[in-house]
């Protein structure tokens, strides 16, 4: 009797060849992990790196495998020692968020879990849209409104922009394009508002001068009586104004715009309000600041950083949209490979509908683990008792 024959094919496969070393490695990255964190304040904010570390970023592609714990030993000695610095104390460079141990253990879980959030019926896109419901709570909006977790500000900027855009062109821009508008739409904002609106305007095909910038008053806030004139002077021209910008934090200054009055403005001109929110709409946690940004709740749309005020690992940014039914109608596609099915993982919602990224990574669990842990009040905490807490562990880090 013949024997069948042995397969001399090898699997390919990207697992690890020995599971138990993978194991203690794995154990070895987690303990360095916990050490690098803990040893923060005593490393230096940041460092210029030594030539022979910028060469090593130079190497050519590898074309042979290196075991995993050298290249782990390679990622010990080139990478952390030299890092941007947010994450430390004394970092005072720009306005960003320094992290924080369980967002990284989410972002970590959310590699290993795999999911795609284009959406469908599984637990990371429930747990996507608890987390943005969660935004939509804490800054006042209802729970009727949408929103989607996108990169960061920029782009939840863009989002918001693009339904206003739609929204108030008067044509179906989806299917006829700006050509087919009467008059050129028009957005206003401060002279202080972020670099990221005018590369929206590029970007949304209406161009830099779509966005008139209004002159600030002495607190660096838009000027309305000047936002009024500007927007009557454009109705003159034959323009279509559209869309009224305000900046809850600007970055030059922290500056934060007269929000209900730029609200009760945009209702009577017949405007889009949007709020850039990247740095101080979560202001609307903490108690005794949270009429600083009283208002954003009557905005349209919003762009918000949960990787600033939260301290999520980068990157975690949300749009909030009022109306869902706009949201959706600005991105929605159903192809044929794309439609939802009654029953199964398709049956559930596409929560790509509501953006440009169909293929989405699992943003949400590095927030959700955080906020679950610490609950909200730890990250607002103006209250007399909070703030002696605040000011004893800022002492504490010298």
């Amino acid at each position: 009797m013949d024997l069948p024959l042995k397969s001399s094919t090898v699997e390919e496969t990207l697992d690890p060849a020995d599971w138990t070393e993978m194991r203690a490695l794995s154990h070895r990255i987690v303990d360095d992990a916990v050490d690098y964190l803990r040893g923060v304040r005593e490393r230096p904010v940041w460092q210029d790196m030594p030539d022979e570390v910028k060469a090593f970023f130079m190497a050519a592609l590898p074309q042979t495998p290196t075991p995993l714990s050298d290249v782990y030993d390679d990622v010990t000695d080139k990478l952390m020692p030299y890092p941007m610095g947010n994450i430390h104390p004394r970092f005072w460079s720009w306005y960003m968020g320094s992290s924080n141990f369980a967002g990284a253990l989410g972002d970590f879980l959310a590699a290993i879990q795999g999911s795609n959030l284009g959406g469908g019926n599984h637990a990371a896109a429930l747990m996507d849209q608890q987390v943005v419901g969660w935004c939509k709570e804490m800054i006042g909006f209802p729970a009727s409104a949408s929103g989607t977790l996108v990169s960061g500000g920029s782009m939840a900027n863009i989002i918001g922009l693009a339904v206003a855009r739609n929204a108030k062109a008067g044509v179906d821009i989806r299917e006829h394009g700006l050509a087919a508008m009467d008059k050129p739409l028009r957005f206003y904002g401060s002279d202080q508002a972020h670099s990221c609106h005018r590369k929206a305007m590029e970007a949304l095909g209406l161009g830099n001068r779509a966005l008139r910038r209004i002159p600030t008053d002495a607190e660096s806030r838009i000027d309305l009586v000047a936002l009024r004139r500007a927007i009557a002077q454009d109705r003159a021209a034959g323009l279509q104004p559209a869309c009224v910008i305000g900046t809850a934090g600007t970055v030059n200054t922290g500056a934060i715009d007269d929000l209900h009055g730029l609200a009760t403005l945009a209702a009577e001109e017949d405007l889009w309000f949007h709020v850039d929110g990247c740095i101080g709409a979560l202001i609307a946690i903490a108690p005794d600041n949270a009429h600083r940004v009283a208002g954003i709740e009557r905005a349209d749309s919003v762009a918000l950083d949960p990787h600033k005020w939260l301290h999520a690992p980068f990157e975690a940014g949300c749009a909030l949209i009022r109306n869902a039914v706009a949201h959706r109608s600005t991105f929605a596609v159903t192809p044929e490979y794309l439609e939802s099915t009654s029953r199964g993982l398709a049956s559930g919602e596409w929560l790509h509908d509501h953006g440009l990224q169909t293929t989405r990574g699992f943003r949400a669990l590095k927030l959700w683990m955080a906020l679950k842990e610490h609950g909200i009040e730890k990250f607002g905490p103006d209250r007399p008792e909070h703030r002696a807490g605040a000011l004893s562990h800022r002492a504490d880090r010298g």
